[in-house]
């Protein structure tokens, strides 16, 4: 992933970098790993930071086919929330073994970005407790469209257009009347605006097409209860990555 060199964000100092890389292990901070365009995602963390070496360690995925994936691809994202600020980089990941473990060797980052935006991480939305958004507009068949919520953060949401739906909606439409139905919480009345419109290949080879959104205008009562579920899906992550479940 190629920065701008005029980003505000960017950052590319050597020890800035070495320090916030620090700053992911010790806190032991979740982080996503993805391959632009693709389906493909995890959530691991860092298990080793070594500058002299310039590499990273991360958790490996438990199912061989995700981490032979994400070894082939060109480059991989790395996304995660260090004391509120969202950082991103990019490098290319290789096999390596972590105290007789299997785990993923990263390129160290000559540049990556922070973001002081919390809502830019995005947490994965379980397929087997899925979330949906019903959007209602004169434009959807009968009036109206039930999507699968992809991933959420605390600024919007991915939504995956199965059959097609929103392929032709231009991107800064908004969509004023819509519910967000999420696992054991009180539906909540969203308005959205589009960000983007993507079409991923998924793991089986087969097109899906992924509209990207952002909450408009949303009140505080609901960013509060949408961040208290993205709350339990990263309490259940760490559930399941340390054995507690």
């Amino acid at each position: 992933m190629a920065f701008q060199e005029d980003d505000p964000c960017l950052v590319s100092q050597p020890l800035e970098i070495s320090s916030i890389l620090q700053g992911l292990l010790s806190q032991r901070v979740l982080v996503r790993l993805d391959i632009p365009g693709k389906t493909v995602s995890i959530i691991s963390t860092l298990l080793q930071v070594d500058a002299k070496a310039g590499t990273l360690l991360l958790d490996n995925a438990t199912e061989d086919q995700i981490n032979t994936q994400l070894m082939r691809a060109p480059e991989v994202r790395l996304q995660g929330t260090l004391d509120r600020v969202m950082i991103e980089f990019s490098g290319r990941l290789s096999p390596a073994m972590h105290q007789g473990k299997p785990a993923l060797a990263m390129t160290w980052p000559t540049q990556l970005r922070r973001i002081q935006r919390r809502e830019y991480f995005r947490v994965d939305v379980p397929a087997s407790n899925p979330a949906h958004c019903l959007i209602r507009d004169p434009a959807l068949p009968s009036g109206q469209a039930r999507f699968r919520i992809a991933d959420i953060s605390a600024g919007g949401l991915q939504l995956v257009d199965r059959d097609n739906l929103l392929t032709e909606t231009v991107v800064g439409s908004i969509f004023d009347d819509c519910t967000l139905e999420l696992p054991d919480m009180d539906p909540q009345e969203v308005a959205l605006r589009i960000l983007r419109s993507t079409h991923l290949t998924q793991d089986n080879g087969k097109p899906q097409h992924q509209v990207a959104c952002r909450f408009f205008n949303l009140p505080d009562n609901r960013q509060i209860a949408i961040q208290q579920y993205i709350g339990i899906l990263e309490r259940a992550v760490l559930a399941r990555r340390w054995g507690i479940e």
